[in-house]
């Protein structure tokens, strides 16, 4: 006999949980599955815990618009929630004659894509500021900030089960099976035991297994022809010894596939350098430590006085890219196929996942019925 519930969520990380406390504020019975020993393993707590503003992305794309209204979402929720944030703002600068040219076309597109308030900052200025920093140009965005992703993802859990929703660790999805007017969830546990669930509603938020499961539940490959780039990124975390800095987050201009080896610190005050970008063939969250040349020369450009001993290898993360090496721009993909009713698939969700987490979960919410 299945067990017969009102919508399952496969994947624990801060997109489906977004989605699964969404559900569970209208549903009676929301489960989610994670293979995973506990939620957000996997992409969501590897990552730089920046708040974006929705900047650099199409006027009319997912990622602006999920972006712009999760970052409204997710203050508020940090402030319902007790969770741990800071409101710091972010600089992106520019260092030669160019990149001022590309930082004020930037500027321009935040405004017109109604990414908050925004300030162009002299030299002098942005000197005055951050004594140690190197640029022509900067950019400061108010709205940016950092959140603590652990206490986010602990108080999203928190919420679904006071709704009477259920989080199964340690479980995997070995089925999906088209059911009467729903869908058949077999799954397997890492002791052995199997369990049916029935449901009308499924939501595919499984991170970098996303099409994988998409293939499970019978979408066919070529309809679209989505395909998933595993783009690791790595940190290094900076010595106290480093040049310091007043600024939480400092960006240069994006580029290669990613938005620039850029300096963060976090809600403790840590502050860490990275992520860099690079294509991998399979999962691999070592850091070389021969990389802090690599990263200290980046930084150099804006930050002269930062040399590879302020360096030491942190973590990595590793994003579901829609394009690979080759770059250009692929949105969010939140797929409700109509050949697979009450079911919703989010393939690519990188950054800015995150901020746009409470965002995408309502959107979801409101497209699966």
């Amino acid at each position: 006999m299945s067990e017969e519930v009102d919508a399952v969520v496969i994947g624990a990380g801060v997109v489906g949980l977004a989605c699964a406390y969404s559900l569970s504020q209208r549903l009676d019975s929301v489960v989610v599955i994670e293979r995973e020993v506990g939620p957000g393993r996997e992409i969501s707590s590897r990552n730089s815990g920046v708040i974006h503003a929705g900047i650099y992305y199409p006027k009319d794309s997912l990622k602006t618009r999920m972006c712009i209204e999760g970052n409204q979402r997710l203050y508020a929720w940090c402030e319902t929630h007790q969770v741990p944030y800071k409101r710091t703002g972010k600089l992106i600068v520019a260092t030669s004659a160019l990149d001022e040219q590309r930082l004020r076309a930037i500027a321009r597109h935040a405004q017109d894509v109604g990414a908050g308030e925004l300030r162009l900052m002299s030299r002098s200025e942005t000197k005055q500021q951050e004594p140690e920093l190197r640029c022509e140009l900067a950019l400061r965005s108010p709205a940016s900030g950092v959140v603590d992703v652990h206490e986010f993802i602990a108080s999203l859990v928190r919420e679904i089960k006071e709704a009477d929703g259920a989080v199964a660790y340690h479980t995997e999805v070995k089925a999906i099976r088209k059911a009467r007017d729903g869908w058949t969830v077999q799954t397997t546990d890492t002791a052995g035991s199997q369990e049916e669930l029935y449901t009308r509603r499924i939501v595919n938020a499984a991170g970098l297994s996303a099409l994988d499961v998409a293939k499970t539940s019978g979408l066919p490959d070529t309809q679209p022809p989505w395909q998933l780039h595993l783009c690791k990124g790595s940190y290094f975390a900076l010595g106290a010894g480093a040049p310091p800095t007043r600024n939480s987050l400092i960006y240069p201009l994006p580029e290669g596939g990613g938005l620039g080896v850029h300096i963060t610190a976090d809600i403790s005050g840590a502050r860490r350098a990275g992520p860099d970008a690079e294509f991998i063939d399979a999962i691999d969250y070592s850091v070389d430590e021969s990389g802090a040349e690599r990263f200290a020369t980046a930084i150099a450009r804006y930050m002269p006085g930062i040399r590879p001993e302020h360096l030491t290898p942190d973590y990595s993360g590793i994003r579901p890219k829609l394009v690979g090496p080759e770059g250009g721009f692929a949105d969010f993909v939140i797929a409700h196929p109509s050949s697979q009713p009450g079911m919703v698939h989010l393939i690519g969700i990188e950054s800015p996942g995150l901020t746009a987490s409470l965002a995408i979960g309502a959107h979801v919410s409101g497209v699966i019925g």
